[in-house]
């Protein structure tokens, strides 16, 4: 059997990550808007200046299922 060849991007995660000023130009223009709970939670996340991972945590918290 022959050996695997392994990717040249070794433990690198595809894709991109875009911003929120971005996001909301996106959503715009897709027609998708902030609920006022949304908008709270994203402010009240905002102000406490976590690292991104506290943030990745409470915005997963939120959202996930039950």
């Amino acid at each position: 059997m022959a050996p695997k060849k392994t990717s040249p991007k070794k433990g690198k995660a595809g894709g991109f990550v875009i911003g929120s000023a971005r996001f909301r130009k996106i959503s715009a223009v897709e027609g998708i808007a902030y609920s006022p709970k949304m908008k709270g939670k994203v402010e009240a996340i905002k102000s406490k200046a976590s690292s991104p991972e506290e943030r990745r945590k409470a915005i997963i918290k939120a959202y996930r299922k039950a």
